[in-house]
């Protein structure tokens, strides 16, 4: 994450740390995004809009929660709430992340500049004795739980472009002062790729547990909708209705 000062956990570092209750909004405000973990997809169906972006290093896609309309602007951060009924791992484990030192096995790290952290009242990372708390050892399982899920992300990835079944869309914003906005850069699935598939392959999917998945990302573009009475709760630049447009 941009702005991150990450440090591996160490109980003579960080023996005195506390991180308080609740999401780091302050964190999350700057998150236009954040990738999904197989097993959050039919989750997250009911808030987000989920597609698929390029990585801009790698041109690796990864399948996201789309958390607004700018790279760095998150709506769901709202009245200093989450304005969502599920909140993605990616945003509950904050400041936490899973480092990985060159040549050496992940660790876990966490984010110095996080506006959860305090000398004060929270959870303590250690006890008295020095032994990790159990709320420390959650978060280490919560970190390696998605560090599986992710794999299993990846594999529903690949599934779905040897497939063919990727295709590049574009989100037009219709504003209220007749000002239109075309959005690139995101991918979902393409229907009619979908429909054409033959019978062998449709049982591929189904059997790999990825065709519930699939139909999860296609209709999960009816969230746009929330994305549009967010942005107008926001009080901004008013959005009268959106559009999405598959380049098939």
């Amino acid at each position: 994450m941009s702005g991150a000062t990450l440090a591996a956990i160490r109980r003579e570092r960080h023996a005195s740390l506390t991180i308080g209750q609740g999401t780091d909004l302050a964190a999350a405000s700057g998150l236009g995004h954040v990738p999904l973990g197989f097993s959050e997809i039919p989750l997250a169906l009911c808030d987000y809009p989920i597609v698929l972006i390029k990585d801009g290093a790698t041109g690796q896609f990864r399948l996201v929660a789309l958390f607004g309309f700018a790279a760095n602007r998150n709506l769901y951060v709202l009245g200093g709430n989450w304005a969502a009924t599920y909140l993605p791992l990616n945003v509950m484990r904050l400041p936490f992340y899973l480092g990985a030192p060159e040549g050496g096995e992940p660790e876990l790290c966490i984010d110095e500049t996080s506006s959860l952290i305090g000398a004060g009242s929270g959870h303590a990372l250690f006890d008295a004795s020095g032994a990790e708390t159990p709320f420390l050892a959650g978060r280490r399982a919560l970190l390696q739980t998605m560090r599986t899920d992710a794999e299993k992300t990846a594999a529903f990835i690949s599934a779905i472009t040897a497939a063919r079944l990727v295709t590049p869309m574009t989100i037009t914003l219709h504003h209220a002062d007749q000002h239109q906005q075309d959005i690139e850069g995101a991918y979902t699935v393409d229907p009619l790729a979908l429909e054409t598939l033959d019978d062998a392959a449709l049982l591929r999917l189904h059997r790999d547990g990825h065709l519930g998945a699939i139909h999860a990302v296609m209709h999960s573009l009816g969230q746009l909708t929330r994305l549009e009475q967010l942005h107008n709760a926001h009080g901004e630049r008013p959005i009268s209705r959106s559009a999405v447009q598959l380049h098939l």
